[in-house]
């Protein structure tokens, strides 16, 4: 059913101003949480139509309906707790300056300089496609300084484009793909839509739904607390997330008054630029967890905390006894999300990777150029922030949900699966995305709405949520901290 409706997609690309019913869309995509518009109190109201930006993706649309889910979900908890609904309005012409609050190198500001794109474009290891021997393309996205060194020992050459692409020339990209995974590296074979279609990988997530929530074990029923500020008062967030999907979770539940504390191991880096955008909000701390005296804080955290967070590569939770069974036998009821590529089951459960990796391996390069000449998004990006949001729709639903019956969860996402979501939207004809995005008002791409605050790395300028909701529209406590300066504490 899945595959048939993408290719219906695929071979049927919009070419005209069709109708396109997006309240509809939304109401179908809140059935994955057990929520509805109605939830909200309130209405809600969708401004623009895609396409906003050229692209054959209705980029605009799904990063509305992901925002819109997540303000649903915000909207049913504060009516819980506070008996108040409300309004919820997003504007498709503005919303993707959220997905993407980078790729035009001017909103996000530290003392008024933009802290950069997320990779070093003239890197080898940014977004740049490789010619295979088999005359097809991979993307070895290696930018992180490990993942670089260990590239540049598997591939035997010095840190050179053309020696980099002269050794990936003497590879078959399947095998490449392949080895290079196995080696804890990044290295994505470009396919078709089509082509990742028949993949053993594809089998494994057509029968997955988008989101998957688990209940793993009992506990006794988990009330909020009486006199909210806002819709997470009181609700604590351990997390171990990093680049944009996982740590975009933690931005998420900051925004509305969760208390959000980021782990990062002693080996663990960050660009500039990535913890720019996505850890806004949160607090972070520094924990030894190969030592007896890291471990035991770390079990200290989770002992006081509703949700854990995370998107490491498969095996890095479990290697420090951090799984989602684990963790429920130390704090029974706590609601353990993950993010991951390409899901936890199949050939590809254990392959690393990155936002651009899974639109690389899924055809959305392919789709906005072609096989032979592949072609970023004009936007550089995908679906890593509408994951994060994505995952804290099910992480609030499952709050609401635990406050009635009790319970530990694990809830799990992948960055492919979403993709897949995305196809199913519909496809766009690349002359006629062309040609409409920005032609009308309707299309018009607009500038984001800003917000700015003093932080103890300077004045800083953000991207707001885009989303405006009429009751509870968020705020971060901590715009920006530097990383690992908090206590690996609870704030109360």
């Amino acid at each position: 059913m899945l595959k048939e409706q993408i290719l219906k997609s695929v071979n049927n690309p919009v070419s005209a101003d069709e109708p396109f019913d997006i309240d509809g869309e939304l109401e179908s995509f809140l059935k994955n949480f057990d929520l509805s518009a109605q939830d909200t109190g309130g209405k809600i109201k969708f401004i623009g139509k895609d396409p906003i930006v050229p692209s054959t993706i209705r980029f605009a649309s799904a990063t509305a309906i992901g925002l819109a889910a997540k303000a649903v979900a915000i909207a049913k908890l504060w009516k819980l707790r506070s008996g108040k609904g409300q309004d919820i309005e997003v504007d498709l012409r503005k919303v993707i300056h959220r997905l993407s609050p980078f790729f035009q190198g001017k909103w996000e500001k530290i003392n008024g300089f933009s802290p950069g794109f997320p990779t070093e474009l003239a890197s080898p290891f940014s977004p740049h496609f490789y010619k295979t021997k088999d005359g097809r393309h991979v993307m070895p996205l290696d930018f992180y300084n490990r993942l670089r060194i260990s590239t540049l020992r598997f591939l035997n050459v010095p840190e050179d484009k053309e020696a980099i692409a002269g050794a990936i020339a003497q590879w078959n990209s399947d095998e490449l793909e392949e080895k290079a995974n196995q080696a804890g590296l990044v290295m994505t074979k470009l396919r078709s839509v089509e082509e990742f279609l028949e993949t053993k990988q594809f089998n494994v997530l057509s029968h997955l739904p988008i989101i998957q929530i688990e209940k793993i074990g009992e506990s006794l029923p988990i009330p909020f607390t009486e006199d909210a500020k806002a819709p997470l008062d009181g609700i604590r967030a351990l997390g171990m997330g990093h680049v944009i999907a996982g740590a975009g979770t933690g931005r998420a539940l900051a925004l509305h008054g969760a208390d959000v504390l980021n782990i990062w191991s002693l080996n663990d880096v960050e660009m500039e630029s990535l913890y720019a955008t996505a850890d806004v909000g949160m607090r972070s701390a520094k924990l030894d967890l190969a030592s007896e005296q890291g471990k035991a804080r770390m079990h200290e955290l989770i002992k006081g905390a509703d949700i854990f967070f995370a998107n490491r590569r498969m095996g890095y939770l479990e290697k420090y006894g951090l799984s989602a069974e684990e963790m429920a036998v130390i704090n029974p009821g706590i609601i353990h999300a993950t993010v991951s590529l390409f899901g936890q089951q199949g050939p590809w459960a254990g392959y690393g990777g990155f936002d651009v990796s899974a639109g690389v391996a899924t055809g959305v390069m392919a789709l906005e150029g072609s096989l032979q000449e592949p072609k970023l998004p004009s936007i550089m990006v995908v679906d890593d922030y509408l994951v994060a949001w994505l995952i804290t729709t099910g992480i609030v639903s499952t709050l609401i949900r635990r406050a009635k019956e009790g319970g530990s969860y694990k809830i799990h996402i992948c960055l492919s699966r979403t993709i897949l979501w995305m196809y199913q939207l519909g496809i766009f004809d690349k002359n006629y995305a062309a040609a409409t995005a920005g032609s009308f008002p309707e299309h018009a791409f607009l500038d984001p709405e800003l917000f700015s605050a003093e932080t103890p790395l300077g004045t800083y300028q953000g991207v707001a949520e885009q989303v405006a909701m009429s009751e509870t529209p968020g705020h971060y406590k901590y715009a920006l901290l530097p990383r690992g300066a908090a206590k690996p504490e609870w704030e109360n």
